[in-house]
């Protein structure tokens, strides 16, 4: 049943006035059935970036990279849903067809199957299923008179090396995010994670066991798939952990000295509107996406991910980062210290 007019109304209201309202996903999903795609693809970004664990987001947005055209990407966003809700129906549906499409008949079998046992009704999933049974075992097929259509192979090499879900990165709580390419602003500034324990003088980040822990979990995020590198910069803007791999070396501190004037002028120029403390920012580039989120102590962690990845993906490596910034300060100031 198509949206009222008060209904999409109201759910625009609720956006403006609120921009980590989870009204964005009826909306959007309102504007992708009104033929609005543009304006359906940019709210579900943007509520991503709020809710980056959102997996009915994830999926609306797979679909919506799959009716543009955009199958890598949509492969992606369904293989994030399912990471993170692996009975997920829509998503498994969505890559089992898409692996049918592309000739990929073992991983279709193993998807369609399970979407089969879910809806015995479908048509689409049950012809699918039959034709890719009979192929993956040398026969012709039973879908005769179907053509697959040649725009649908994946012939990119991140859809065709990862043709199962991913297991589901460690969980994290969601973390307010901006508008894409802004400044995005709430009224109070960001909680500080729950202050782990720690003890020892107030110098053990220069060489404890707290900064270890931070400099292992940094390195970690930069070795994610499709993520270029993850650092944290203290309030002058020196790298504290992390590293940024371009052309072939870290370049982290250089690109810490470009990135870090970006916190003080997004905090001086949001004062001076009256808007709020800065959230985020993310910026989009012809390769790459970097998010940039600040931290307690008045520094920034920063996260940049190749064009490739899903923006949802890297939007989540990015809150896992701000998270161990987080676990990281909290243990400095530590009641045990």
């Amino acid at each position: 049943m198509s949206a009222t007019p008060q209904q999409v109304r109201l759910w625009s209201d609720e956006v403006a006035a609120d921009p980590g309202s989870r009204a964005f996903l009826p909306l959007a999903e309102h504007y992708r059935a009104a033929g609005r795609r543009d304006v359906a693809q940019r709210l579900a970004v943007r509520g991503l970036e709020r809710h980056p664990h959102d997996v009915e987001a994830h999926y609306l947005l797979g679909v919506l990279y799959r009716e543009g055209g955009d199958l890598v990407k949509a492969f992606d966003e369904w293989d994030i849903a399912l990471a993170l809700a692996p009975e997920h129906q829509g998503a498994r549906r969505e890559i089992g067809l898409l692996s049918w499409r592309r000739s990929d008949w073992a991983t279709a079998v193993r998807h369609l199957e399970r979407a089969r046992e879910n809806d015995i009704e479908d048509e689409e999933v049950r012809v699918a299923l039959e034709d890719a049974w009979e192929r993956s075992r040398g026969g012709h097929g039973t879908a005769q008179g179907l053509d697959l259509p040649a725009d649908l192979a994946l012939d990119e090499p991140w859809a065709a090396s990862h043709p199962d879900p991913a297991p589901a990165p460690v969980a994290v709580d969601p973390i307010p995010a901006p508008t894409v390419a802004s400044v995005s602003t709430v009224d109070a500034p960001p909680a500080a994670a729950p202050a782990a324990s720690a003890s020892g003088d107030g110098e053990r980040w220069a060489g404890g066991r707290e900064f270890d822990a931070l400099a292992a979990d940094f390195h970690s995020l930069a070795a994610e798939r499709g993520i270029v590198g993850a650092v944290m910069l203290d309030a002058q803007g020196y790298v504290l952990a992390g590293e940024m791999h371009v052309g072939g070396r870290d370049r982290g501190p250089e690109i810490a000295a470009v990135l870090s004037p970006a916190s003080v002028e997004a905090e001086r120029t949001l004062r001076h509107l009256g808007l709020g403390a800065w959230q985020g920012i993310l910026v989009e580039t012809g390769e790459h996406v970097v998010r940039l989120s600040p931290t307690e102590d008045g520094g920034m962690v920063a996260v940049a991910g190749s064009r490739q990845v899903p923006m949802g993906w890297v939007l989540r490596v990015a809150a896992r980062a701000r998270d161990a910034a987080s676990r990281f300060l909290g243990a400095l100031n530590g009641e045990g210290r």
